[in-house]
């Protein structure tokens, strides 16, 4: 029996949403030592009933065939966001085990501002980002037993931008040297060649493979609402399996931005803006001491 049966991935991008996970893992998915999961967000560890299913389902479900030697990776936003119960999840199942904690964040506001738009592509969101933000504690709590079993990020704009809150329960269950920070501008033309050799020395594979930075991704809006509901609820359902199956991931590609071409949303409003800075403030300057980066243009203007 292979040891990963009883053990999670050795690379773990547990965040933050709308923060660059997504292309971190297309980048990491195109070094020959790193297996990358079938589906980018298992949202195994936040989500109950697909925890429930074991350890083995998930090994069968996402990583199956992967070679001994290789890292194997997933991405899941989700796992920051619900870290209360996900940070002792992967604790208890790593069983000693090293895992790698990859975590890249961005402007807290402008991730926030990001975050909210997605919602509102998705048709969650009918809220303006004002209305959205004063009523964020009340829509968290009259719907938290639904959010946190599911780890679903509706309405938790401002709390999932709280890095250090979210971090908090990782740094509690972990080891100092399990973590590696990223910051989005990292994934910048200048700073990603000695920022992905940095990353590739840490997860201990060649980091002398030549990767391409990936695009982030850009604001969008569906082209046609009943077909990107349509593609939405096959994504929740059992059906995404067979779509991850049979659809080869070169056409999947192209179906998204087909369905949800780029569209860029308007600036926000800059009173909104500092408010919310003001706001983040002390978050910020927590954050800034845990992962060991100046933050410092994170926070409000004087």
């Amino acid at each position: 029996m292979s040891p990963f049966t009883t053990q999670v991935p050795d690379c773990l991008i547990i965040g933050a949403a709308k923060a660059g996970t997504t292309s971190l893992f297309n980048v990491l998915a195109g070094h020959p030592q790193v297996f990358a999961a079938r589906e980018k967000e298992t949202r195994f560890f936040s989500h109950d009933a697909r925890f429930e299913n074991g350890l083995e389902w998930y090994r069968q479900q996402y990583f199956k065939g992967a070679p001994d030697h290789a890292v194997r990776m997933e991405a899941t936003p989700a796992y920051l966001t619900w870290s209360d119960k996900v940070a002792r999840r992967i604790r208890q199942s790593c069983e000693g085990r090293p895992v790698a904690l990859v975590t890249i964040l961005r402007d807290p506001v402008k991730r926030a501002y990001s975050h909210y738009w997605h919602r509102v592509r998705l048709g969650h969101e009918s809220l303006s980002f004002a209305d959205a933000i004063a009523q964020e504690d009340t829509r968290l709590q009259a719907n938290w037993e639904e959010l946190s079993r599911t780890g679903n990020g509706k309405y938790g704009y401002v709390r999932a931008s709280c890095y250090a809150a979210r971090l908090r329960p990782f740094v509690e269950q972990f080891d100092p040297g399990a973590f590696f920070f990223l910051l989005q501008e990292d994934l910048g033309a200048e700073r990603f060649p000695a920022a992905i050799r940095r990353l590739l020395g840490f997860l201990r594979v060649d980091d002398t493979v030549s990767l391409s930075p990936a695009q982030l991704n850009v604001p969008t809006k569906a082209r046609h609402q009943g077909a990107a509901r349509a593609y939405w609820r096959l994504k929740r359902t059992f059906a995404r399996n067979i779509y991850t199956t049979l659809v080869p991931p070169a056409v999947r590609r192209k179906i998204l931005p087909a369905l949800f071409p780029a569209s860029g949303y308007p600036p926000m409003d800059a009173d909104i803006e500092q408010r919310l800075r003001v706001r983040f403030a002390e978050e910020v300057t927590a954050c800034q001491t845990l992962i060991q980066r100046d933050l410092s243009h994170w926070l409000p203007s004087r």
